[in-house]
């Protein structure tokens, strides 16, 4: 297919020809069987197309586009056809380059709205606006091989918009001038205030005396009292000066409501220069000051909250600064702002700026998290960091927002916590060391020998729960970790534990590392863990019904022939009597032939921790199959 270009009368092929023809052999592209198959389908993509289509492939950024784009480039084209942008472009590639090596480089999408260009197409230079959209054309392996340019000129939509402006600014002038807006005239000589009605029913005066004229006093008195000296001083001095009349005040409406407006006017003198009339229009601004209010009264917020208040624009540049953040971080707002974020990362940091600004791309808050930033002085510094994306007007994310609160002395509590709960820890080890030692010296006979171990064994059972408790801040304990603590001196790969995750409350992990304790001495002496062969099943799940409930056996099988004991001994009043009071459930010991059974069944209370249906292969779930 051949067109003709009517302003010039020269034959000019379509772009499919052209590219079909093209000597690209001679390009670093090479022939077109060479080309990969993204470029053969992107360029396929392109040719048809009715909008204004440029690909920029490579390194050298060689040139293909279809028919629509070819106008915008005037004598560009076809000279412009694979060859590099820079020589093609060459007056605008300072200002081409960076955007298209931000796609090319980064895998960034650009997009803009009337951006401006300084294009010379038809030998003489011009300023064109253009609507654009970059983005990354990658191969299969995902590498980006070439920029994706839809454009669309906007230049007579621009200078167009840009007269209209001024014609409209024009026809503001011209209204107010035309009292459209609510107008008023003063006859100074005779005292007599003339306004439209609209005039009139904001200074709560009567519409008929507006028009019929009325002494200015009786709109002084519409004035909001505060205001009333500052605008009567103001017209004075435009009646001595002749200077132009422009004030903001507030109205006090008979209902009590307070409205702004914004007057404006000039005096008019007569022959013998003498004040004759003061005409002027006024505006409502209550919107706007209101507006104006609100902002002062946020950065009265921001400038004086303790907090760091801080904000970014997407290529992670500061771009506010408050006194929080001076105070925080040692900086002032002159030294980093227009810098990059990562003034105030440490060096094993630098990642989880490029996860944030990540996030708020796609409009996502970022919850408060402890982290660390960067003083001045190189130290660390504890922060609480909350992030939240800031949006222009049409809503597009345009930069992110951060509170960054100090946390030091919460960081320092918790260490000096943790150092008390190890002095704590080491005292009641003490504690029990020593009635330890009271035992044996009380029991150190032959007679009390078997009593003096037992005692051992639960002093023993005592202080591994506590250990457990200590290295949890005595918030509680897993239940997980709680058996196979509880069971280790017995263990010889004859347990099997299983159930889903559980948190035990403090109050109740030391009675029940006490019960497991007689659990298993009792299975050491009489019971499964007496013979080699002997196996011990420690299970637990949760009744999902309308009040949950924690169900817990242990089972005992391969041991000795089970007797029921004549009567209950120390261990099993301890198990029932402890867990059925501290669980608020059953207890139930069943001494079968096969193997002792005990049977927990106790309501879950607040604060006990269970994902509900959890799989058994979840992380933080013990495996049926693992040993205690």
């Amino acid at each position: 297919m051949v067109v003709v270009d009517i302003e010039t009368s020269r034959p000019t092929a379509d772009m499919a020809e052209l590219i079909r023809t093209h000597d690209w052999a001679s390009t670093s592209l090479g022939s077109m069987a060479e080309w990969p198959s993204c470029l053969r389908v992107t360029v396929d993509l392109v040719l048809p197309s009715k909008a204004q289509i440029v690909i920029f492939w490579g390194p050298e950024f060689l040139a293909l586009y279809n028919d629509a784009y070819a106008p915008t480039i005037g004598d560009k084209h076809p000279r412009a056809l694979g060859r590099p942008a820079r020589e093609s472009w060459s007056e605008l590639w300072d200002d081409l380059e960076p955007l298209l090596l931000r796609v090319f480089e980064r895998g960034e999408t650009m997009y803009a709205k009337d951006r401006p260009f300084y294009i010379e197409r038809r030998g003489y230079p011009e300023d064109v606006f253009f609507d654009i959209s970059y983005s990354p054309v990658r191969d299969e392996a995902g590498l980006v091989r070439g920029v994706f340019c839809i454009v669309n000129e906007t230049t007579e939509r621009v200078l167009a918009q840009r007269e209209l402006t001024k014609t409209q600014e024009r026809l503001s002038y011209a209204l107010d001038a035309s009292g459209m807006l609510g107008t008023f005239d003063w006859h100074i000589k005779s005292d007599t205030f003339y306004s439209d009605d609209r005039f009139a029913a904001m200074f709560s005066v009567d519409p008929d005396k507006g028009e019929k004229g009325a002494p200015i006093a009786e709109y002084m008195v519409g004035i909001h009292p505060e205001d009333r000296e500052r605008v009567g001083a103001a017209v004075d001095h435009t009646i001595a000066t002749g200077a132009k009349y422009v004030q903001e005040y507030r109205l006090l409406h008979r209902d009590g409501q307070i409205r702004w407006i914004e007057a404006r006017g000039e005096c008019l003198y007569d022959d013998q220069g003498q004040p004759e009339r003061f005409p002027g229009v006024v505006i409502e601004i209550t919107e706007r000051k209101q507006a104006e209010e609100m902002l002062l009264r946020l950065a009265a917020i921001v400038a004086s909250s303790d907090d760091a208040i801080m904000s970014i624009d997407l290529d992670a540049r500061i771009t506010s600064w408050n006194e929080g953040a001076e105070r925080l971080y040692g900086f002032s707002a002159e030294e980093v702002i227009g810098q990059p974020v990562s003034i105030i990362l440490p060096a094993d940091r630098s990642q989880e700026e490029h996860a944030i600004l990540a996030r708020i791309r796609r409009g996502e808050r970022v919850d408060p998290y402890d982290t660390q930033r960067l003083h001045k002085n190189r130290t660390n510094v504890d922060v609480s960091l909350t992030v939240s994306p800031v949006r222009d007007a049409a809503g597009k994310v345009v930069g992110a927002s951060k509170i960054a609160r100090d946390i030091r002395a919460r960081k320092e509590a918790e260490r000096l916590q943790r150092v008390l709960m190890n002095e704590l820890k080491h005292r009641v080890k003490n504690v029990l060391a020593t009635v330890r030692a009271i035992a044996m010296q009380t029991f150190r006979d032959e007679e009390h020998r078997l009593a003096r171990a037992a005692f051992d064994a639960r002093l023993l059972a005592l202080a591994r729960a506590h250990d457990l408790l200590t290295a949890e801040s005595w918030s509680g304990a897993e239940l997980s970790a709680l058996i196979a603590e509880v069971l280790s001196p017995y263990d010889r790969g004859n347990f099997e534990i299983g159930g889903p995750r559980l948190r035990l409350p403090s109050e109740v992990v030391l009675p029940f590392s006490l019960a497991l304790h007689e659990l298993a001495t009792n299975a050491a002496k009489y019971g499964a863990l007496s013979v080699p062969s002997g196996q011990v099943s420690i299970r637990w799940s949760i009744m999902d019904d309308d009040s949950p409930r924690l169900s817990l056996s242990w089972t005992e099988r391969g041991g000795p022939a089970v007797h029921i004991p004549s009567h209950k001994g120390f261990g099993s009043r301890l198990v029932e009597g402890l867990l059925s009071v501290q669980l608020g459930g059953e207890v139930r010991i069943d001494y079968a032939a096969k193997g002792l059974v005990c049977e927990i069944d106790a309501p879950l209370r607040d604060g006990w921790i269970t994902p509900i249906r959890e799989r058994t292969d979840a992380p933080g779930q013990v495996d049926a199959s693992q040993s205690a």
